[in-house]
């Protein structure tokens, strides 16, 4: 007797669909793709955009800067809170695409409740005399502003801009004091 050969058919498992469990899981993975592109490729332009938009503003044409700078004599200099967000708010086109800013000045640092692009946050950074210019001392932004613009981006230009203007005048900071209420500045 012979025996015959009979294929036998493929033992595949039939195809399940996921359960809810795997869609949850899918769409977890989706959306930290999302945020990891995000964070790598678009929270960087957007901040570098706002900060170069912010510097271009704050740039030599720009009156008020050049003549606060001018303005500042040897010595101490004490601004009181409710003086410099006069200033802030006489002066907010210099600041686009800032829509609203206001600052409160607490011991050590300054907070700044701000607007950008219709996005709200809470800017704060210690500041310090270093070689006779402004240093930015742990500038961080809270809320859904610090998620969409990098505290570097934002903050820095504004430094960098203050220093340049403090340079081509001439001026050398040699210590900043921020208190409750007031910000102390001793130039030279």
């Amino acid at each position: 007797m012979s025996q015959r050969l009979v294929p036998r058919p493929s033992r595949r498992r039939p195809l399940r669909r996921r359960g809810c469990f795997g869609q949850i899981a899918s769409l977890g993975v989706t959306l930290l793709v999302i945020v990891a592109l995000y964070g790598v490729l678009a929270r960087p332009a957007l901040s570098g955009l706002i900060g170069a938009q912010i510097s271009d503003r704050l740039g030599p044409t720009a009156a008020a800067l050049p003549g606060v700078v001018a303005a500042l004599p040897p010595g101490e200099i004490v601004v009181e809170q409710a003086r410099a967000n006069a200033f802030l708010h006489d002066h907010q086109g210099d600041y686009a695409p800032i829509d609203r800013i206001s600052v409160q000045l607490l011991k050590g640092q300054v907070v700044a409740d701000l607007s950008a692009l219709g996005v709200s946050g809470v800017a704060r950074s210690g500041l310090a005399a270093v070689g006779g210019r402004v240093a930015l001392l742990d500038p961080q932004i809270d809320g859904a502003l610090g998620l969409a613009i990098s505290s570097a981006d934002l903050l820095a230009p504004l430094a960098e801009r203050i220093n340049a203007e403090l340079g081509r005048q001439g001026k050398y900071v040699e210590d900043i004091q921020i208190e409750d209420g007031q910000i102390v500045i001793v130039t030279r």
